[in-house]
């Protein structure tokens, strides 16, 4: 059935009189559907130009019709026109009448006419005080035209607290019931930790002018053995009203625009726990062990032991972490299903082993390995349950490099450019070879490479210090405000993976206080003498950061446990005094990994520092092991040959360069 209609025309003629006028039709499009011109054709005619057709299923006397827009092609409310010329006739002594057949293009499909929405989805994380997730929120990519935005911080999505997500677009009308999908969203309870959902999720009251054009619908729904519900899908529909005043045309005209209508929904639920029975009546999960040297680029074996309590029942899960593919146990391989190992039950030894194969690699790799236990078995806090807590690490060959450093000395004469080219030994990033890797070396230095024209010349010194300078520290300002765990830097070069992330800030409190956990802080630099000038402030604090003081007994470990509004809880008391700054120091923060040649990612969320601070990294050279022997310095003509044997006993996880002091082994002679 066409979704538009045909006018038709009469006009009263006299007998005899001849007719040569045109008749124009009208096509009008049923309501919620869009027309254009170049949508209509005759039936069998030609098209002889453009939206001009002859010939055809029209009565003999029909010589053309051509069809035309009145407003806007394709535009609501558009109609077309359909001008129909004939061939004069005389008019007979009855009437005369013409049929025309006007079809759609095969090619064409009268279309709906798009409506754009907007709503906003609301539900509540929750943690439990171990900082388990009860349970998993998971959205589905958004359907054509339609845009999903977690307007809460990614952060925000565990733990506990509201999150929410926008979904905007266009809908097509004239949809059949329950209209189109908008938005698809998974609940899952952690049933590993017993959770289940008391009752179905259910919707909050839309209000507003549509909120009767929503439907949600729930379905997909599990259960525990218990009957329990764990896990249902969520899905929303929109179907726009037509034809309703006030509502069609809608009062925006863009789905951005469409959202100050402020529509929202709370997607709410309850959550209950299994009984977990009283200590020691349920089994646990107590450790994992495996190797955390870092893995052959060349890929090698590695068995991963799983301790516990007799009757423990567990899944392995090893993570790629690059490309998230997990190992599949049955094939040994990496692949990109979430594949885990069969469900294991530990026997009367208590322990499982399994062989798992990382593979060669060309590039950095890294690998988590997490349990994942079968309720009622749990697990102590050791047990890596999330990325991050138990992680491999896989590093292709590294190079060390031994070059000349001429700046060091009070004068700084040397032109560093013009040095010999450095040697390189390349070797298994981390790894320490029962025999040293070596290579001989002899750098010629000429005169030509000091920059003071005045010298007389340059001669080898009677004392000789080929000590090497392996310096293991990168220093790097932060570039923006940091927000999560990921964050960017000037540079990432000689930063790797494992490195250590240091920095430190002071800070007052405000507030002199005794057997305190909790103290508001404010800038150091503010004026400790006018304490009612100091602006609460915790910039560049995250939790973990170990307080020093002059109030803070040196034997005690004091850390951030949480970053307030202006304030810091710390895992112990303390007493305060305004006149007394108070060092906060970072500690065990480290570089989970490098993603390019500005981002990093830390291992915990670094939210709060602020753009600029200069952070140290422990850099890629840290655990280098190299130096030079039978170094000589010897005079040849005007110049002076360094030689040796340059040796790397422990190679770093990243490229690096060691370098010799020229000032410790030339002396220069001015003229």
């Amino acid at each position: 059935m066409a979704n538009w209609t045909v006018s038709q025309s009469s006009t009263a003629t006299t007998q005899g009189v001849t007719v040569s006028a045109d008749v124009v039709l009208t096509i009008t499009p049923n309501v919620g559907f869009v027309i254009s011109a170049s949508d209509f054709k005759i039936g069998e005619a030609t098209e002889t130009s453009t939206n001009v057709w002859s010939g055809g299923n029209v009565d003999i006397g029909v010589n053309t019709v051509t069809f035309a827009d009145v407003t806007t092609a394709g535009a609501v409310g558009n109609t077309v026109t359909a001008t129909v010329a004939f061939d004069s006739f005389s008019m007979p002594s009855s009437d005369k009448e013409f049929f025309i057949d006007i079809d759609e293009k095969d090619d064409v499909t009268v279309k709906d006419v798009d409506r754009y929405f907007c709503i906003r989805t609301q539900h509540v994380a929750e943690a439990n005080s171990q900082g388990v997730n009860k349970h998993v929120v998971t959205y589905a990519s958004a359907p054509t035209d339609i845009t999903t935005t977690n307007n809460t911080p990614l952060t925000h999505n565990i733990g506990n607290g509201l999150v929410e997500h926008l979904h905007q677009g266009t809908v097509p009308q004239g949809v059949a019931a329950p209209g189109t999908l908008i938005f698809s969203v998974d609940f899952d309870a952690n049933e590993s930790w017993g959770y289940y959902y008391s009752s179905d999720p259910t919707i909050g009251i839309l209000s507003g002018g549509y909120s009767s054009y929503y439907t949600f619908i729930n379905s997909g729904h599990l259960y525990d053995t218990n009957g329990n519900l764990i896990f249902v899908t969520i899905k929303g529909y929109y179907t726009p009203p037509v034809g309703v005043v006030g509502l069609d045309p809608d009062p925006a005209s863009s789905s951005s625009s469409m959202c100050e209508l402020g529509q929202s929904i709370l997607i709410s639920h309850v959550i209950g726990q299994l009984e977990q029975g009283e200590p020691g009546a349920k089994p646990y999960v107590t450790n994992v062990e495996v190797p955390t040297t870092f893995i052959s680029a060349a890929g090698e074996t590695r068995v991963i032991k799983v301790i516990g309590d007799i009757g423990s029942v567990f899944n392995l899960v090893v993570t790629r972490t690059g490309d998230g593919h997990t190992y599949d146990f049955s094939t040994d391989t990496f692949t990109s299903g979430a594949t885990t190992s069969k469900e294991a039950t530990l026997g009367n030894t208590g322990i499982q082993l399994f062989n798992v194969s990382f593979p060669s690699t060309g590039s950095d790799a890294t690998y988590d390995i997490t349990i994942v236990p079968t309720s009622p078995t749990s697990t102590l806090s050791r047990v890596p349950l999330v990325a991050n807590d138990l992680r491999l690490y896989q590093y292709i060959n590294v190079t060390v490099s031994l070059d000349i450093q001429g700046d060091t000395g009070s004068e700084n004469v040397w032109d560093d450019v013009d040095f010999p080219a450095p040697i390189t030994l390349t070797g298994r990033a981390g790894h320490t070879y029962s025999e040293d890797l070596t290579k001989a070396f002899s750098f010629t230095i000429t005169e030509a490479m000091v920059t003071d024209v005045s010298i007389d010349n340059i001669a080898p010194k009677s004392s000789l210090d080929f000590t090497l300078n392996s310096e293991a520290f990168v220093s790097q300002a932060v570039d923006g405000d940091i927000s999560s765990a990921t964050f960017d830097v000037s540079s990432t070069s000689g930063i790797a993976a494992t490195n250590p992330i240091n920095w430190s800030v002071e800070k007052l409190a405000i507030f002199a206080e005794e057997g305190t956990a909790n103290i508001i802080v404010g800038d150091a630099s503010s004026n400790p003498d006018l304490p009612d000038d100091i602006t609460e402030n915790t910039d560049n604090l995250v939790v973990g950061m170990i307080l020093t003081s002059l109030d803070i007994p040196s034997g005690d470990v004091v850390k951030i446990e949480a970053i307030n509004d202006g304030s810091v809880t710390l895992d112990n008391p303390i007493t305060t005094n305004p006149d007394h700054p108070i060092t906060f120091t970072a500690d065990g923060v480290t570089v989970s990994s490098v993603t390019d040649g500005n981002t990093l990612v830390a291992s915990q969320t670094l939210t709060g520092i602020k753009d600029g601070l200069i952070l140290t990294f422990g850099g890629g050279a840290s655990d280098i092991q190299a130096y030079v022997s039978g170094g000589t310095s010897l005079q040849s003509g005007d110049n002076v040959i360094l030689a040796g044997n340059f040796y790397v006993n422990t190679f770093p996880i990243a490229n690096t360069t060691v370098t010799i002091d020229i000032n410790e082994l030339i002396t220069i002679t001015d003229a």
